[in-house]
């Protein structure tokens, strides 16, 4: 009995004594602790760990990766879930056993990888949404933290996901969103849709990111940019604005043409190659006030995805670049609104739910506050400089498988000088107006669709007298249906097919004269009318984990319908006939195929490796007279017997490699040959003119180039410094003496950067600096006498430069409340061109006789002769103050 006794007195303890050590594991597990670790060697991190924890850890130092480089950073977290995101992306387990924790490489058994083949697999679906708004969220990451399979939520937030059957510890994370985890056991299809929340503005927490999960869940994109509505509000724009092409031109690829011009180029193509899209509706000039501002609301943007050329199948109708903007859907929980005020531009955002968590709407409306510059009334002359855009959305969630969109924008511009009899002398304006209505709908956990009908127009006119309404107008409008369909029938393949019908009307330019006499007698320029019907199919496969290839083609189809009337020109440029063509037939049919590949190769976690070929085809373009806006005539003409298609075709090779400290540096070279190339004769004769085409020359262009980037992306400090090298050369004949030439776009070297720092939880900095050689232009070699007047005479095209541009923005932004608050403002301190750079828009050589009697070319008017001025500048340094507030 006393045996009996002791025995179970023994068992009793053991249980005491293992329930106690029991406890105070988990006492030490869910031990709250706070750590800061970046760029260190494991062993490091670990010997802080059992320093700062009071543990110790035990390991086969042959079998794990010490000097593998990690960061950490967490606040108030517990032990385990410190572990937990250390070591699970290395792939090493671990096991508390009393004071000390176990580690060993994760273990994995041949009859677990043959379970996984053999295994049933299922697909899970949804949508991402931000938590606070409500909003889908595009481009988010969805992957098993276990094996980084995973995919992303396209354009609409639905993102569809195939895996094996089994369990899953599911992660959701975007740049600038708090990463959500959830543990699900995968037996059969699921649609789950995830919430994220925006993190903390001052990044009081970064969750620990290893470099491989960096590289398994964020792939290098190949020849594309993308901008979030945060990234761009952290940005220095002008006069305190954010702004999309101001942002994008200091990105290796992108450039403008300088100050006082809406242009802007991309890998050699010319400026009317570029296509904006706002939710897929086409905008064809998207700047205001001569580029200084980009058309659309900055607090109306959710998303920009910019493509330098290499571009998915399912974008066509341009060669150069597609900037693909997605407008924000509006808080569907709350009431909130925004604006910036200005003293160049004030802005107001209004949103909400129209039913809470079913639908919502933004409206967004911009202002310029330019007039106040009109204060120049020397010789009774004055000068107006006006600009304004609207933006509106709205949605509804009809039910989990169908949601509809309507989004509208209209933004107009407007520049007029006036004179003392208040007949205004010189005036220009322009309008885009924009509408899409967009059915989402999901057949399955597979298939997704989106439906959109697009409408838009863009107006340009030269006004000759304001006050009797006579002016001079040229527009481009199109009316559009798309069905694009994503089909994801397995685990890394993506398969994406669409049709498109579009129809197109261009007014060449038409002179409307309120005077009944005068309008009858003047002639008028026939219009034109265009049809595309274009097709494609392509696929987005991750053949393993570290190849993976895009591959796509396009179908695109063109013809002209009648009525109109067709002049035919011979070789001397000269109509020898006429083509009336009648009501329900056309001329001028075109098909083209577009093929399109890439593919990218990651042999190890840190570097990938990426190539690709892609050809494009261009049925429209735009007919200039000039880069500058204060001159220039736009035409938007559609290819027929003239003017036939342009066309490109590409081809791309880069290197990316991940560095130490979220560093990234990346190389990517370039060939493209432009085919079908518009140049115009000597002295041509773009105004008014039924027979323009015959003022039109043709030819190649030849570009060429390597772009060269450093990113630094997480942390506090962060941006990117980037340098190209780029040539565009033309080849067009009967110009130039049928010898090559530099565009006027050709800028050969390139130097760019954009810095944003945090300095604590009020102070954001950003400075941005381009430089580039200055774009192409001809001047005179001398000066000859011709019937009593001096003439110039000129040599070879685009024989001289510009100066080169180089400008340096600064912006700082001063937080007037707690990041926690409903209600947040800040004041944003800016300065444009901070150190005064005279960049010229416009250069004149006047006729300078030095001693010999020689005249001096290019004459230099600075010093003795500035009363006679030889350059035009748009400004010196341009300062500006703004405040900033949102509620929600």
């Amino acid at each position: 009995m006393k045996t009996c006794t002791l025995t179970y007195l023994r068992i009793i303890l053991v249980v005491i004594l293992m329930t106690g050590i029991t406890a105070l594991n988990a006492q030490q597990q869910e031990r709250k602790l706070s750590m800061h670790l970046e760029n260190v060697s494991l062993k490091s991190a670990l010997k802080e760990i059992e320093k700062t924890c009071e543990i110790r850890f035990s390991y086969n130092p042959g079998k794990l990766p010490l000097e593998k480089s990690v960061s950490i950073s967490v606040k108030e977290e517990s032990l385990h879930t410190l572990l937990s995101r250390l070591l699970q992306p290395l792939e090493i387990s671990f096991q508390f056993t009393e004071d000390q924790v176990i580690l060993k490489p994760a273990i994995k058994s041949i009859s677990k990888e043959k379970r996984v083949v053999e295994n049933q697999r299922f697909t899970l679906s949804g949508t991402v949404r931000d938590t606070v708004t409500g909003e889908v969220i595009i481009g988010a990451n969805i992957y098993d933290k276990a094996t980084f399979r995973g995919t992303t939520s396209n354009a609409f937030g639905f993102y569809s996901l195939t895996l094996p059957e089994g369990k899953y510890n599911l992660a959701v994370s975007m740049v600038g969103y708090k990463s959500e985890n959830l543990e699900i056991a995968l037996t059969k299809n699921q649609s789950i849709d995830f919430k994220i929340k925006e993190s903390a503005i001052d990044i009081q927490e970064v969750v620990v990111i290893s470099d491989g999960e960096t590289a398994a869940i964020d792939p290098a994109a190949p020849g594309s940019v993308r901008l979030t509505g945060t990234d761009l509000r952290r940005m220095a724009g002008f006069a305190g604005n954010a702004d999309v092409l101001k942002s994008l031109q200091s990105v290796p690829g992108f450039s403008a043409f300088g100050d006082g011009s809406s242009f802007y180029y991309v890998r050699g193509g010319n400026h009317d190659q570029n296509l904006l899209l706002i939710d897929d509706a086409p905008v064809f000039n998207p700047a205001h006030l001569f580029g200084f501002f980009t058309a659309i609301a900055p607090d109306a943007i959710k998303d920009v995805k910019a493509y330098k050329g290499d571009f998915p199948a399912n974008y066509g109708g341009r060669l150069s670049s597609v900037i693909d903007i997605r407008a924000r859907d509006g808080n569907m929980n709350n009431i909130g609104f925004s604006g910036n005020l200005g003293i160049f531009t004030s802005d107001l955002t209004l949103e909400g739910p129209v039913v809470k968590e079913t639908g919502s709407f933004i409206l967004s409306g911009r202002k310029s506050n330019l007039n106040w510059l009109n204060n120049n009334k020397l010789n009774g002359r004055s000068f107006t400089i006006d600009f304004y855009d609207l933006n509106a959305k709205a949605n509804i969630f009809i039910n989990r498988n169908n949601r509809l969109y309507l989004t509208a924008f209209y933004g107009r511009d407007d520049f007029s000088r006036l004179t003392n009899a208040s007949v205004n002398t010189f005036g220009i304006s322009w309008d885009n107006t924009a509408a899409t209505l967009r059915w989402n709908h999901i057949f399955s956990n597979k298939l997704f669709s989106n439906t959109t009908a697009v409408a838009s127009q863009y107006n340009y006119y030269l006004y000759i007298s304001r006050q009797q309404d006579d002016y001079w107008k040229s527009s481009i409008r199109t009316r559009i249906l798309k069905s694009d369909f994503s089909w994801f029938p397995a685990a890394g393949i993506t398969l994406k097919f669409g049709a498109e019908l579009a129809a197109y009307h261009s007014n060449p330019g038409n002179v409307h004269f309120t005077d009944e006499e005068t309008r009858r007698n003047a002639p008028v320029i026939p219009e034109y009318n265009s049809l595309a019907i274009n097709g494609y199919i392509s696929n987005e496969h991750k053949i393993s984990e570290k190849l993976a290839v895009r591959y796509g083609l396009r179908l695109s189809s063109w013809r002209n319908p009648g009525p109109g009337t067709v002049y035919l020109f011979d070789a001397a440029h000269e109509v020898y006939d006429t083509l009336e063509v009648e009501k329900g037939t056309y001329h001028s049919p075109y098909f083209n195929l577009e093929p399109r590949l890439n593919a990218t190769w990651t042999p190890i976690k840190w570097i990938s490796f990426t190539a690709g070929y892609s050809r494009t085809v261009q049925y429209i373009q735009m007919l200039s007279n000039s880069t500058s806006p204060f001159t220039s005539l736009e035409v938007w003409a559609p290819s027929g017997p003239v003017i036939r298609p342009q066309k490109a075709d590409l081809a791309t090779t880069g290197i990316s490699v991940s560095m130490p400290g979220n560093m990234t540096l990346s190389f990517e070279g370039f060939y493209k040959q432009l085919y079908n190339q518009t140049d115009y004769r000597d002295h041509a004769n773009m105004l008014y003119n039924p027979l323009i085409e015959g003022e039109l020359r043709f030819g190649k262009t030849r570009a060429t180039g390597l772009e060269v980037m450093m990113r630094k992306h997480g942390g506090r400090f962060t941006g990117w410094a980037g340098y190209t090298f780029a040539r565009a050369i033309k080849n067009i004949e009967g110009i130039n003496g049928n010898r090559e030439f530099p565009a006027h776009y050709d800028h050969p070297h390139s130097f760019s950067t954009h810095l944003m720092f945090k300095a604590g939880k009020k102070w954001d900095f950003a400075a941005q600096w381009n430089f580039m050689t200055g774009g192409a232009f001809t001047s005179p070699v001398g000066f000859m006498q011709y019937d009593g007047y001096v003439v110039p005479v000129y040599g070879e095209k685009h024989n001289d430069r510009y100066p080169a541009y180089h400008r340096l923005d600064l912006s700082v932004s001063w937080m007037l409340n707690k990041p926690d608050r409903k209600y947040r403002h800040h004041i944003v301190f800016a300065a444009y061109n901070v150190y005064g750079r005279e960049n010229p828009f416009s250069l004149s050589f006047n006729k300078i006789m030095n001693g010999n009697g020689d005249f001096v070319v290019p004459a230099d008017l600075n010093g003795a002769y500035e009363i006679i001025p030889t350059q035009l500048s748009v400004s010196g340094v341009i300062p500006s103050i703004n405040y900033i507030f949102k509620f929600q």
